[in-house]
């Protein structure tokens, strides 16, 4: 069961590291006098909450057992040194990581149960979910980065952008990054029949958001660990069936 579930869980999570705007201008503009060019590697990034949608067409895997993402998700970011939050309001989900040291905690947030599953860096470690923080920040691989091909820095509307393409085993990217926040304005994948689009809508400075994360201080914490004795809990078996799956004993 818990095999099942968190490939689930990993599906999830890997819709929320995706990220774009829509196609940007390549008309050349000044620089703004107060615009500061980001250092996509720096440990720390501006703090900052963005909203996003992902589109995807297709299907990634051939045989994919687990029901469907819609083909359509709007999705909301917030990101400051020590804490990020994703919030999916349409699917009722949401994530949270947070920094311990150089760990990471994570927590599956469900909203509508006001419930979640916290997952310690040892956790994480053996699901082999171990992102870095960097990758969380910039929700997107630094190191895909590296391998694409990467254009000038671009200006338009007094926003520094640059533009990156390439393939990468047997995926095709084209990425945009918004360089004064660290944040990707457009990020494109395309592998076989299956092509995913994610477009920065909105981005704010965090203290500027017009939105704040959900509450979640009431909400009843499950520790990923003693799952195994919750397995006649309604809420877990609910989170069992969104995969259209039965567990037999």
């Amino acid at each position: 069961m818990f095999n099942t579930i968190f490939k689930f869980l990993s599906k999830l999570f890997a819709l929320g590291l995706l990220v774009v705007l829509a196609a940007c201008s390549h008309v050349p503009a000044k620089q703004a006098a107060n615009t500061q060019i980001i250092d996509l590697s720096a440990a720390n990034l501006p703090a900052v909450a963005a909203e996003f949608v992902t589109t995807r067409t297709g299907e990634e895997h051939e045989h994919d057992e687990h029901k469907p993402l819609p083909a359509k998700v709007s999705w909301r970011f917030w990101r400051d040194s020590q804490q990020i939050t994703i919030e999916r309001p349409q699917l009722g989900l949401g994530e949270l990581w947070q920094r311990d040291g150089q760990e990471l905690i994570h927590r599956k947030l469900y909203h509508q149960d006001q419930r979640a599953i916290e997952f310690q860096a040892g956790d994480l470690r053996m699901l082999d979910i171990t992102p870095s923080w960097q990758k969380l920040a910039l929700l997107l691989d630094s190191q895909l980065l590296d391998k694409l091909t990467a254009e000038e820095i671009e200006w338009t509307d007094g926003i520094p952008t640059r533009e990156y393409q390439g393939k990468v085993a047997d995926t095709e990217w084209h990425v945009v990054m918004r360089l004064d926040v660290g944040l990707p304005m457009l990020i494109e994948r395309q592998h076989g029949e299956f092509s995913e689009r994610t477009e920065l809508l909105h981005a704010y400075s965090l203290k500027a958001a017009p939105w704040q994360p959900t509450l979640v201080n009431g909400y009843d914490v499950i520790d990923f660990a003693d799952l195994g004795d919750k397995e006649s809990d309604p809420f877990v078996i609910k989170v069992q069936a969104q995969m259209g799956h039965e567990h037999h004993h």
